[in-house]
C-alpha cells in the first residue's frame, strides 16, 4: 500500500475485545506468513463508505462533514456479530453477521447527502453497490499466497468471534488500515438509541 495513500471513509470500529479474538485466531498464520499485513485490534473496523466518489481526501469540507453527520444521525443502533474468517483476492476478512440491512441503510443516506465529485480518483461502482458486502479486513495479502495459509484458515470459517453494538459511526481521513498515526477523525456520529 503506499505509504502516502489518503483517503476519507466512513467506519465502525470493531471493539478491542473482538479484535483481539480475532489477532488470537490469526496468532499462528502470523508467524508463519509474516509478508501480510495483519490489522492490530485498535485498528479492526467495518467499512460503511469509502468516500473518495463524494469527497476530496485533502481539504474536506466544513459543510461536507456536516451534511455527513446529518445523514448519519438519523439512524439507530445496531447489532453486529463478528463470524467467520474468509478471504478475498487481496485480504482476509471477518464477516459482519447482521449488518447488511443497517449499512446498506447508511450508506444510501450518505450517497444522497453528497453529490458525486466528476474528478473523483474512484468512482462508486455499480457492482460495489449490487454487492453491499459487510465486513472487516483483517489481513492485507504482502505477497503471493500460499495455499496452506487459506488451509490454515479453515479452522475459523465459522467461529464467533463476538457481538456488539454500534452505537457511533466515525468520518475518518486515514491510510486505509486505520493504523493510529495515519488516521485523523474528522467526525464521530452518534447513532439513535
Amino acid at each position: 500500500m503506499d505509504p502516502r495513500f489518503r483517503a476519507v471513509t466512513t467506519v465502525i470500529r470493531v471493539p478491542i475485545p473482538v479484535g483481539e479474538r480475532v489477532e488470537a485466531a490469526l496468532e499462528r498464520i502470523r508467524g508463519r506468513w509474516p509478508v501480510h499485513v495483519f490489522y492490530p485490534a485498535s485498528s479492526m473496523h467495518v467499512t460503511v463508505l469509502n468516500l473518495d466518489p463524494y469527497v476530496p481526501s485533502s481539504g474536506t469540507s466544513d459543510a461536507a462533514v456536516a451534511a455527513m453527520e446529518a445523514a448519519l444521525s438519523r439512524h439507530r443502533m445496531f447489532r453486529i456479530t463478528l463470524r467467520g474468517l474468509d478471504v478475498s483476492p487481496w485480504t482476509v476478512f471477518a464477516e459482519a453477521h447482521g449488518a447488511d440491512a443497517p449499512v446498506a441503510a447508511l450508506r444510501s443516506s450518505l450517497r444522497r447527502a453528497l453529490p458525486a465529485q466528476p474528478d473523483a480518483p474512484r468512482r462508486d461502482s455499480p457492482l460495489r453497490r449490487a454487492l453491499p458486502l459487510v465486513l472487516a479486513n483483517v489481513v492485507r495479502f504482502g505477497g503471493s499466497v500460499d495455499p496452506a495459509l487459506l488451509r490454515a484458515l479453515r479452522p475459523w470459517r465459522s467461529h464467533a468471534f463476538g457481538p456488539f453494538e454500534v452505537r457511533e459511526i466515525e468520518i475518518v481521513r486515514t491510510d486505509g488500515m486505520l493504523s493510529a498515526e495515519n488516521t485523523e477523525l474528522l467526525s464521530a456520529v452518534a447513532l439513535r438509541a
